[in-house]
């Protein structure tokens, strides 16, 4: 079980990244080291921003610049800290997932992976598409401190410290360890947001073979035993979509929050930009935080939407040719499933409705600002 939980593929992307910033199986002193720098780099680089931030809070888009990698640092560290916290419950619901799996005939594990398989592609985009936004503020600040004087070097981020760091030797020191702590950062959105559509497309999955066991069952020559064991199986993926939503309950509250105002921000910072250079990499962080929201809102719309179907599934059955005892197992069930999966934190709720506001709320800022 173990061997093969650590080779699964559906889990392939999400284990790279987990294992680059110090969240390991087993905990050991490297994973513990690594875990440690990591967070340690991304915090120095918040403190530098936030210093920043501070020392020019008059001078409303250097506040604006400085503000969009404070708040994104701030994710990244929430990620790391609720995946560390949370490392023995992601890799148990790895195994159970895996072990599922496995469990399943042939038609219905062709199921499963063709929801993998669509979960794989987009987390590898994902990870492109977040490495590709830190290559491009990294590369942005790298010509423009091998085309500038010395006097005008700056740090791929706005930070400030309370130290001079415009000697070359102390300048590389910070720029390759700022360079650094925004890799991490990308490596903490992507561990931690695909790591959650994968589980939540597993959930979706295995919410669909169980629609089509219920449409399938024929009560005229299926006893009771089968049937106990579908509800068994039903509860246990609710069970399971309630501990994977638990577990990752306050990064969805602060994704969903943080990614509102930082697009607020951006809306005013597109204005500003138009026509410029600059608004090539506002428009790139735009849609790298558009695609962190739209992870947690798609996937859980559709947990949202596969778990009630469950409902409509076992109406589909010929329950009325089932004996009464069957008859009243049934309507538990549907009341079961008559209560969706829904992916809420707090006061915000990830699914497709919260995502089209957060949309609008960009698209309003904007078009606000320019008129």
């Amino acid at each position: 079980m173990l061997k093969a939980a650590q080779t699964v593929d559906f889990f392939r992307v999400q284990s790279i990244c987990l294992r680059a910033i110090g969240i390991w199986r087993r905990e050991t002193h490297t994973a513990s080291v690594l875990y440690a720098f990591s967070f340690f780099t991304v915090l120095v680089m918040k403190l530098g921003t936030v210093q920043f931030a501070v020392k020019h809070i008059d001078e409303i888009m250097l506040l604006c610049d400085c503000l969009g990698p404070t708040f994104t640092a701030y994710l990244g560290l929430v990620r790391q800290y609720n995946l560390r916290l949370h490392r023995t419950e992601v890799w148990h619901i790895v195994d159970e997932l895996d072990a599922l799996k496995r469990s399943l005939n042939t038609t219905e594990i062709r199921i499963v992976e063709k929801y993998n398989r669509i979960d794989r592609f987009l987390a590898w985009a994902y990870l492109i598409t977040a490495m590709s936004t830190g290559v491009l503020f990294v590369g942005v600040a790298l010509v423009l401190v091998v085309l500038s004087d010395q006097a005008d070097w700056k740090l791929p981020l706005l930070m400030d410290f309370p130290f001079d760091v415009k000697h070359p030797v102390t300048f590389t020191i910070f720029f390759v360890w700022c360079s650094v702590a925004i890799f991490w950062v990308v490596l903490d959105c992507v561990a931690c947001d695909s790591s959650f559509g994968t589980f939540s497309s597993c959930l979706v999955a295995h919410f669909v073979i169980i629609q089509e066991r219920f449409e399938q069952l024929q009560f005229d020559s299926v006893g009771n035993s089968e049937l106990g064991k579908l509800i068994e199986y039903h509860k246990r993926i609710l069970h399971l979509a309630d501990r994977v939503i638990d577990a990752y309950k306050n990064v969805i509250l602060n994704q969903l929050l943080i990614s509102s105002i930082l697009l607020c921000m951006l809306g005013f910072q597109l204005v500003i930009s138009t026509g410029t250079s600059i608004m090539v990499v506002y428009v790139a962080y735009g849609t790298a935080i558009t695609i962190q929201v739209t992870y947690y809102c798609y996937y859980g719309s559709q947990l949202y939407h596969e778990s009630t179907l469950v409902h409509e599934a076992v109406f589909k059955s010929n329950w009325y040719e089932a004996d009464v005892r069957t008859q009243k197992m049934l309507i538990n069930c549907m009341m079961r499933a008559s209560k969706p999966v829904n992916a809420k934190s707090g006061f915000t709720e990830a699914s497709l409705p919260t995502l089209k506001a957060v949309q609008y709320m960009l698209i309003d800022k904007y078009v606000e600002l320019s008129f």
